[in-house]
């Protein structure tokens, strides 16, 4: 605790140490700080109700005027005659598709059936001998085990 207390004394001692003292002034520089004392008043609260204004819902009407006839020069017929389209759905019939034959002057390729074979006996040709000369000094073995 006591070595808290001598570092901050420290600390302060620093800060105030390291700060320029009042009639330092740079050299080049003609600039001065004044000081000037400004009085500021100080109202004191006292704790008098003051009535606010409360708010009220007032209902706002908005007048949509009504269309009333009017004298005009042109004479309008009453009541006006106004058209009213309706849409009628109508069946229509599909007309069913029919093959039509027609002459035609040449003669068309109709498709006509193949057979596929499936099994094709494809000829394969067997050994035949081939003469092998077998020499007697030279040693002939089986493969295998030696």
């Amino acid at each position: 605790m006591i070595a808290y207390k001598i570092t901050a004394i420290f600390l302060l001692a620093s800060v105030a140490a390291a700060r320029p003292s009042e009639g330092w002034e740079p050299e080049g520089h003609s600039h001065t700080e004044h000081t000037k004392p400004y009085h500021v008043t100080v109202v004191k609260k006292i704790g008098v109700p003051i009535p606010h204004p409360v708010a009220i819902s007032v209902p706002q009407y908005v007048k949509i005027p009504i269309p009333q006839p009017y004298p005009v020069h042109v004479t309008v017929e009453q009541p006006i005659h106004v058209p009213v389209y309706k849409v009628v759905p109508q069946i229509v019939e599909k007309p069913v598709p029919y093959t039509v034959e027609k002459p035609v002057p040449y003669e068309v390729e109709k498709p006509y059936p193949v057979e596929v074979e499936k099994k094709v006996e494809v000829p394969i040709p067997k050994p035949y001998p081939v003469h092998v000369p077998v020499y007697k000094h030279i040693y002939h073995h089986k493969g295998g085990k030696h």
